[in-house]
């Protein structure tokens, strides 16, 4: 089911920003009974949807929909909470639904280090190659490094083709016993093929595609080998997202320095 909720509020005794997973749950409970809550987007009061299943969320609380917010599925805001709950230990500042006031964009999460600033998108719905185009323009336009979670319900190995270990006579210098390491083809759609499309003319990026399971934390990466229509044929491996961390303006996963060979050598 699909309504307007959010995971972040305003104060409107403070006119502070409070979220979701950054703020204790009492704390919570306590502004909404006192109706303190309200919408950053539209400004409507909130309140705290905290039941033992579902993941906390505020909603409005004359159920109306909200201009400012979009739709979202219990697993979208499980995968937002889950990056922001790892990627903003560490970090200047972190922040869910973040405004970029130069785009108008509201990314899912927002994450500040020493060496960059980055949009996180948990990206869940099917959008076309232009709106992931243009997403990822208005982002780099805005200084902002922007890192794409695609939602496991995107991930589907194809039909009729079996996911195996990597062959011992596949040249590439890929890792062969770690990670669930394994090879096959996987259906994708415009979106996929428009962010490979976009890795392949980075010489400095491989061309990897990250799904993010928000109830188990394990993040699976293609590295793609071959794409064709909407088969993509690829390198499998899963790994947790606790052992990631965002580096140089980049998605670093353990992978990353098993991969240097690879990399060295993709273009030869």
């Amino acid at each position: 089911m699909r309504s307007s909720t959010t995971l972040v509020a305003l104060r409107t005794d403070t006119s502070q920003r409070v979220s979701i997973g950054d703020t204790p749950e009492e704390n919570l409970r306590a502004l909404s009974d006192g109706r303190l809550l309200r919408c950053v987007h539209c400004g409507a009061p909130l309140v705290l949807k905290a039941g033992p299943i579902r993941v906390h969320h505020f909603a409005h609380a004359n159920l109306s929909a909200c201009a400012g917010s979009e739709p979202e599925t219990e697993s979208h805001r499980a995968g937002k909470l889950r990056l922001f709950e790892h990627f903003r230990a560490g970090a200047l500042d972190a922040a869910m639904e973040f405004a970029v006031a130069d785009t108008g964009q509201r990314a899912d999460v927002y994450v500040c280090t020493a060496g960059a600033r980055y949009a996180l998108e948990f990206q869940q719905a099917n959008n076309t190659a232009e709106q992931w185009a243009e997403r990822h323009a208005a982002y780099r336009r805005a200084g902002l490094a922007d890192v794409w979670f695609l939602g496991q319900v995107r991930y589907q190995p194809a039909r009729g083709e079996v996911v195996r270990s990597i062959s011992p006579y596949d040249p590439r210098p890929v890792p062969r016993d770690v990670y669930s390491a394994s090879a096959g083809a996987f259906k994708v759609r415009d979106l996929e093929r428009a962010m490979l499309a976009a890795l392949a003319e980075n010489p400095d990026a491989l061309p990897l595609l990250y799904y993010l399971d928000p109830d188990t934390g394990d993040v699976t990466a293609l590295l793609a080998r071959e794409v064709r229509f909407n088969t993509l044929r690829a390198y499998r491996y899963v790994v947790p997202l606790a052992a990631c961390a965002l580096r140089a303006g980049r998605l670093w996963t353990p992978l990353t320095p098993l991969l240097a060979e690879y990399h060295a050598r993709r273009d030869r």
